[in-house]
């Protein structure tokens, strides 16, 4: 696997791992607890893809990226079956789907590494290193995508829509100042002027 592909892999990795972290608020404590440890999960192994020369456990985390589509589609099935609608908004439509782009692509790209691994049998010959300049080019690419894909997906999450904007500080969001006294009633903020 080129190292291109390979830093592509930690992006959507981390992408999707953010957006189900993103998603830990909103979701009932059962769908909360597996979606926080699938978004650690994922973000541990994106930061191992990146850190390393190799992919780690290409088999597992091919399985582990096809399984939350399959969770997903089965806890929708649930949700209108039983006419529970509330269990199906506890995972938005839109941060969902940009997270299954991420899953699909990373299954499809660790299908390929594996068939390829396997066809080479034994001697898996080294990738060539790209010229400094494509790799650049390829690593802004991968994280231009996935910052564009990422953001309005975090946008989606409750914890995006009730995310406090920076520059619009309203007086019950900055703690109280001195009262004069010498004593600290808060902490004091500098001043922030327009952004």
């Amino acid at each position: 696997m080129s190292q291109i592909v390979r830093t592509w892999l930690g992006f959507t990795a981390i992408g999707a791992g953010l957006i189900h972290l993103a998603l830990v608020i909103s979701s009932p404590l059962p769908i909360a607890a597996v979606v926080l440890l699938l978004g650690l999960a994922e973000i541990a192994w994106g930061v191992v893809t990146f850190a390393r020369d190799w992919v780690p456990a290409p088999r597992v985390a091919s399985a582990v990226a096809i399984a939350p589509l399959l969770v997903w589609s089965l806890l929708l099935v649930v949700a209108t079956t039983l006419d529970a609608a509330s269990l199906a908004e506890s995972l938005p439509l839109l941060p969902m789907a940009i997270a299954s782009i991420f899953e699909l692509f990373a299954a499809a790209v660790l299908a390929t590494h594996l068939r390829r691994a396997r066809n080479a049998g034994a001697a898996d010959p080294a990738p060539t290193l790209p010229s400094p300049g494509r790799y650049l080019v390829g690593l802004m690419a991968g994280a231009l995508l996935v910052g564009a894909l990422t953001t309005p997906a975090l946008a989606a999450t409750d914890a995006g829509r009730y995310a406090q904007p920076h520059g619009s500080h309203d007086d019950g969001f900055v703690p109280a100042e001195d009262d004069g006294s010498g004593t600290l009633t808060g902490i004091r903020h500098p001043e922030h002027g327009d952004h």
